[in-house]
């Protein structure tokens, strides 16, 4: 699938070579829709989805299920017939090289079709929670309640944060946050954030605080929420800017603002050993074992040829749909 400016999404018809050195060539039988970054190339262009700056047109989307269908030469440990969670993009097919250790991971039983190719932003989200470094009983609160927010919410459970506090103004995505571990949830339409975060910690903040939502202005109440010397993690890929307060926020509570995005980290080294493959790994293991729960966020496993008009619709509005695949 193509997108192309002014914002179009278009199905087209290609052919691959048969697979190269450390390539394998992959039939999908899924695809999972990454709202955010999509969104993002879609309504602010290529540079949002980190594409060179002028290129109006992309094959987009990063994840999927597959069956290896054809191996290359100085492929190993990877064989015809094996089901894989892959890094290709929105199609039937695609061309996948092994080289890369984060582009190609084995799905163990028990993890279907419609989630596995999912482990991607789970990946996304255990970074996120690996840099705030949660501890048992450390208070958490999340802004932006997507997929990533479902999981860093997930994680923080697992993690043994409490309480879990899940903010968004969809009420339907805060039904969803309940289900995935959340023991409070706040939509900003109906009061005063910063005063009910207080509330529900005795009046501290929340210890560590995630920015999920595509909001970059919402940064300001986040850190308005947080505790004295607490941590503030900007997870999802909100473009545009924020205005903060300095002194009031940062200086005076001693705030520490973490980025997260995983760049550089396809090779493990003795300061950071969590890369990209062990995260993705490490949830595809934990949907195994029903720890990391994807089923009640699924709104729409639909054919592909019917993407097109998906996307219209999540660029129209946020109710309705949360976790979207395509059927192959």
């Amino acid at each position: 699938m193509f997108a192309s400016s002014p914002p179009k999404v278009e199905m087209e018809s290609f052919e691959l070579p048969p697979p190269g050195e450390n390539q394998v060539l992959v039939r999908n039988t899924h695809t999972q829709l990454s709202a955010g970054s999509e969104a993002n190339f879609l309504r602010f262009g290529p540079k949002s989805y980190g594409l060179p700056a002028g290129q109006s047109r992309a094959n987009i989307g990063y994840m999927g299920t597959a069956r290896i269908v054809a191996v290359g030469r100085g492929v190993e440990g990877y064989a015809v017939g094996d089901r894989v969670a892959t890094s290709s993009a929105h199609a039937s097919h695609a061309l996948v090289d092994v080289s890369d250790p984060s582009s190609l991971h084995p799905v163990p039983e028990g993890v279907a079709d419609e989630i596995a190719g999912f482990a991607a932003l789970a990946d996304v989200a255990l970074h996120s929670v690996r840099r705030a470094r949660l501890q048992i009983d450390q208070s958490v609160a999340i802004f932006g309640m997507g997929i990533v927010g479902q999981l860093v919410l997930q994680l923080a459970r697992i993690s043994g944060a409490h309480p879990l506090i899940a903010v968004d103004l969809v009420d339907e995505r805060l039904e969803l946050a309940k289900k995935s571990g959340a023991t409070h949830v706040i939509n900003p339409a109906r009061g005063e954030t910063v005063a009910r975060v207080r509330e529900i910690t005795q009046g501290r903040g929340a210890e560590a605080v995630f920015h999920c939502a595509p909001a970059a202005d919402i940064l300001q109440s986040v850190m308005e929420c947080a505790a004295d010397r607490g941590s503030v993690v900007l997870t999802g890929s909100p473009p545009g800017t924020a205005t903060i307060s300095l002194k009031e926020e940062l200086l005076r509570k001693e705030l520490v603002v973490t980025g997260t995005y995983e760049s550089g980290l396809s090779h493990p080294h003795v300061y950071w050993q969590w890369t990209r493959q062990r995260n993705r790994r490490a949830c595809l293991r934990l949907m195994a074992e029903g720890r990391l729960q994807f089923q009640h966020l699924l709104t729409h496993v639909i054919p592909a040829d019917e993407a097109p008009a998906m996307y219209e619709r999540m660029l129209r509005e946020s109710k309705g749909w949360l976790g979207v695949v395509f059927a192959w």
